[in-house]
């Protein structure tokens, strides 16, 4: 099915596009909110700009695609693989991606705010200056991803792996650490003003000394004191 196609059905009604085989296909700029794209293949597709709005997209292959600047709020990404997708700039608040796979995405800038992410793997992806307040992210892989300046307030960390990742200026205020690996994570300057740290492991994280931990909320059994 080419781009032409699927926007002639979609205009015509039609929203049920599941397993549909739409490798490298350019619907930049439309329209698409609500459609079911359930195990869809759409690896290396151009989705730069689209609306996806409410659109059903678990265990879909997204793998390479471009959706930079596109509109993905209260999407199901559910089991989607994202892997090395770019999605700079994307609106993917209250996103469902549960498991789903964004090893070495491009999220610079994104909106995660209070998206689910449990169990997500996010190894090497870029989050710099990300908006991921409130965000769901208990049991997610984070090792050597880059979170430099990104807003993690409120957030729930518990359990995640964020061991190599750099934390550079971020925002952790209120997050629930909880039993969090940051094995040599750069924690240069981060804020924890009433994070709560309880089990965390920080005891070889990179640039401690910066951190003003007076404002911690618990630090219990983190491997350091306030």
């Amino acid at each position: 099915m080419d781009a032409n196609q699927l926007l002639e059905s979609y205009e015509s009604g039609e929203r049920d596009f599941s397993r549909s085989q739409l490798r490298d296909i350019n619907l930049t700029g439309a329209s698409l909110n609500e459609i079911n794209l359930i195990e869809a293949d759409l690896d290396s597709a151009n989705l730069e700009l689209v609306r996806l709005i409410g659109a059903e997209l678990n265990l879909v292959n997204l793998n390479n695609a471009n959706l930079s600047g596109s509109e993905l709020c209260q999407v199901n990404l559910n089991g989607a693989s994202l892997n090395q997708a770019t999605l700079s700039g994307t609106n993917l608040s209250e996103a469902l991606l549960i498991e789903a796979n964004l090893s070495e995405a491009n999220l610079v800038n994104a909106d995660l705010s209070e998206a689910f992410l449990t169990n997500a793997n996010l190894t090497k992806t870029n989050l710099s200056g990300a908006n991921l307040t409130k965000a769901f992210l208990q049991g997610a892989i984070l090792s050597g991803a880059s979170l430099v300046g990104a807003n993690l307030s409120d957030a729930d960390l518990t359990r995640a792996n964020l061991c190599d990742a750099d934390l550079t200026d971020a925002n952790l205020s209120g997050a629930n650490l909880t039993e969090a690996k940051l094995n040599w994570a750069n924690i240069c300057r981060v804020k924890l003003m009433g994070a709560n740290l309880v089990g965390a492991y920080l005891a070889t994280a990179k640039n401690i000394e910066t951190v003003e931990l007076n404002d911690v909320g618990n630090t219990k059994n983190s491997g350091f004191s306030v």
